[in-house]
């Protein structure tokens, strides 16, 4: 925020005297610094003419001013206004509730400052910061929690009647005498918005009002215009990006037919109506536009409700498309809900055992997606369910969760721990409900066994995380601990030599000297200040401190041992005559005759998310040796694919 003065004029100090005059009163005086922001002048030394002040923005406290400095530097500040408020003594506590449960009253508080009741969004927005800022815990990020804080306020702002919002950035916040009727005042600024996105903000929050507050804007001459405009936006969809807008369409009928019902007959029957929305739509715009909607129990319901009207006797059929399709298997936000109102929906309309038999399908097949199967672990227990979820809690619900896992930390582009990885790790009892059922028998050694092979090899998980994980298949077949340390694990650590660039042997070796410098130490600080506490056994800050120490100093062999191995390549040793570790190659997938570009580099250097893999990884080692124009065939977690070599390059010609 800028740090320009932009404090309303009302009751504004306007000299350095006055500042004076009041800190003499043991009171303090408030300026803004043209560079440090807020200041608090807590006293003033006549003798050597130097002013106290605090400056909270920069974390300044007691800063002597010369007098005369000051002058050129500061602008003095309404003491009795909101800002001054927020960090005075006696009244910051007030402003900072004030902050907390009523932006809007916040908004109004400082705009009735200004002689006019009106300011540029710039100078609310300066003020807001900083009224923000003085509420703040230390510590957390300025800009990033004002933002946060300010995107909730300023819809609560929006929905003050009192509060004129300006349509763009720069534009003037303003205090209304009269506060306008609220279907009137919001469908004026739907007629006035720059773009079809705001307008459909508005007529959502036309929908959301009470019908009273709006019955006067509930006409047939709003709804007509409403129409034209959604019908304008779907001659749109005749574009190249068709698509795009369906979702925001569609929740525009919606949200209009919930606004005019109260005042319009059959308001469902004028066109455009949500029904052609589903009739543009194919099998993939049917899964964009339910990933797209708001997920909320409503809007998938009336969704499906859209589905079955739509496709008659074949209705299912595109509800089990939705979530079978790919995209619902990736991290979008919301494809949870999305899965559990579209089961919960289906189970209403007596279709339990139809899911039932297509899960068992899809489980076989491994077609079943990360927020199916994070549905089926979080209803195992279910009573309601429990025809639909206990014939899926097999051996092979462990394998699909590690295959989903590896594939999305393949293709993942986010650095965000994966939703299922997440939902084995923290679930401690899984993997134990999944091999031992309380029903049935435990799972045979040798499918035990290949389970672990392949969660060794998964790249979803980090090397803590897979031993932490080994422990727990260790308590139902003790021997796979054996098998984890045998050359057929193909973890790093066993490697007899890793092949590494310069930039990764240097981010393991700062981790090994943070651990040996400062974690450890700190950890064995927090120990013993723990036994301090008394007994050990109930001594819940001991065990923690102790359970951190134990990570740490596992993690501290580990980087040891493979910092040994570790050998430093700038890969120019690779050769163009068949795949090494530092080509950079162009393969066809047998499958779909899709091309892709991979690069082949060090140990540590693998980027899924670029196409760069480690050359330990599962895949890469399938593709190493194999020359241009071979075919050949890879094997992930049981599912078999053909390549062809197109091109061997050297990474290093890239660069």
């Amino acid at each position: 925020m800028s740090n320009k003065a932009l404090t309303p004029q009302g009751g504004k100090m306007n000299s350095l005297q006055a500042a004076i005059d009041l800190v003499a009163t043991g009171q303090p005086a408030f300026c803004l610094h043209q560079a440090w922001g807020i200041g608090v002048i807590r006293s003033y030394d006549e003798a050597t003419k130097r002013l106290v002040i605090d400056f909270p923005e920069q974390n300044k406290k007691a800063h002597a001013m010369d007098a005369a400095f000051f002058l050129g530097k500061i602008e003095f500040i309404n003491p009795n206004g909101v800002v001054a408020k927020a960090y005075a003594d006696a009244t910051k506590a007030e402003i900072a509730n004030l902050v907390a449960n009523d932006p809007a009253g916040v908004v109004k508080a400082l705009l009735a400052e200004y002689p006019t009741g009106e300011c540029t969004s710039y100078a609310l927005e300066a003020n807001l910061d900083r009224v923000h800022f003085a509420s703040l815990a230390s510590g957390k990020d300025r800009a990033a929690t004002f933002k946060a804080w300010w995107t909730k306020g300023r819809a609560a702002v929006r929905k003050d009647r009192a509060i004129l919002v300006p349509e763009r950035k720069g534009g003037l916040y303003a205090l209304l005498e009269a506060p306008k009727d609220l279907g009137e005042d919001l469908f004026a600024q739907y007629e006035s918005a720059p773009n079809f996105e705001r307008k459909l903000m508005l007529l959502e929050e036309l929908a959301g009002a009470a019908a009273a507050e709006t019955r006067s804007a509930a006409n047939a001459a709003n709804l007509d215009k409403v129409s034209a405009d959604l019908l304008k936006e779907i001659k749109k969809l005749e574009t190249a990006r068709k698509r795009d807008n369906l979702p925001a369409i569609l929740g525009g009928i919606w949200n209009r037919d919930k606004f005019f019902r109260s005042a319009v007959e059959n308001v469902e029957t004028v066109s455009p109506t949500a029904s052609e929305i589903i009739a543009l739509c194919t099998e993939s715009d049917l899964a964009f536009v339910a990933l797209n909607i708001p997920h909320t129990t409503e809007k998938i319901r009336s969704l499906l409700d859209l589905v079955r009207a739509h496709h008659g006797d074949r209705w299912s059929d595109r509800a089990f498309d939705l979530l079978r399709n790919r995209d619902i298997g990736g991290t979008k936000s919301g494809s949870a809900k999305l899965v559990s109102e579209s089961i919960a929906y289906l189970c209403d309309q007596d279709l339990a055992e139809a899911v039932a038999t297509r899960f068992a399908q899809w489980l076989e097949t491994r077609e079943l997606r990360a927020p199916v199967i994070i549905w089926i672990i979080k209803n195992r227990d279910s009573k309601k369910y429990a025809a639909i979820v206990s014939r899926l809690i097999t051996p092979s619900l462990l394998g699909a969760i590690l295959s989903s896992i590896d594939t999305e930390s393949l293709e993942s582009n986010s650095t965000a721990r994966i939703p299922l990885a997440n939902e084995l790790i923290k679930d401690k009892e899984l993997i134990a409900n999944i091999l031992t059922p309380a029903e049935g028998k435990k799972a045979d050694s040798e499918t035990i066994f290949d389970l672990t092979r392949t969660m060794m090899s998964s790249q979803g998980f980090d090397e803590m995380t897979k031993k932490a994980l080994l422990s727990r298949l260790a308590k139902i077949e003790p021997h796979v601990q054996r098998l984890a340390k045998s050359k057929h694990s193909g973890s790093e650590a066993e490697e007899k030599e890793l092949l590494v660039s310069k930039t990764s042997k240097e981010v393991k070796e700062r981790e090994l000297e943070d651990i040996v410098k400062v974690r450890l130490p700190a950890v064995k600080e927090a120990i013993q200040i723990a036994k301090e506490h008394g007994d050990l056994k109930e001594n819940s800050e001991y065990k923690m401190a102790r359970q951190d120490h134990d990570t740490l100093a596992a993690r501290r062999a580990e980087l040891d041992a493979l910092l040994k191995k570790a050998r430093v390549t700038d890969f120019s040793e690779a050769k163009t005559d068949a795949i090494s570790v530092g080509s950079s190659i162009v393969l066809r997938r047998g499958s779909d005759q899709t091309e892709f570009a991979y690069d082949l580099l060090g140990a540590w250097d693998g980027e899924p998310e670029k196409n760069i893999l480690s050359y330990i990884s599962p895949l890469a080692k399938q593709f190493l040796n194999h020359k241009a124009g071979e075919t050949f065939t890879t094997n992930i977690n049981g599912k078999a694919e053909n390549w062809t070599v197109v091109k061997i390059g050297r990474w290093v010609d890239k660069r």
